[in-house]
């Protein structure tokens, strides 16, 4: 094989390295909210059962990363067990990624958007 060819398929190779892996870590936006204007609970993990880290207020926007099953919850947009990886700057500038039931994000579905969480 020439050098040519070589140096063409290598350079095929890397730029669909950098291809797939700028949708693979694409983010979506989705406001959370709930019904009352009350602030939506950010947890540790995918689950009422896991501890409240922070409080975002209702009609933020939110980065969002993936999704995870856990216990179901009855919020704004329903009743679910899915839950979403969602990031939120708290008011010193701490970035803290935890999760939110998928009820209280308005993604546009009723069932998994995007990856599910590892």
């Amino acid at each position: 094989m020439t050098k040519l060819k070589m140096l063409s398929m290598l350079t095929v190779m890397i730029s669909s390295l950098f291809i797939f892996s700028s949708q693979a870590l694409a983010v979506q936006y989705f406001t959370v909210s709930t019904s009352s204007g009350a602030p939506v609970n950010m947890r540790s993990g995918p689950g009422t059962n896991y501890p409240i880290m922070l409080s975002i207020p209702s009609g933020s926007r939110v980065p969002y990363y993936c999704y995870a099953y856990g216990t179901t919850v009855t919020g704004k947009y329903g009743t679910s067990n899915i839950w979403d990886q969602i990031q939120w700057k708290d008011s010193r500038g701490v970035v803290n990624i935890g999760y939110v039931s998928d009820t209280y994000v308005y993604t546009g579905s009723d069932g998994p958007v995007g990856y599910k969480c590892n």
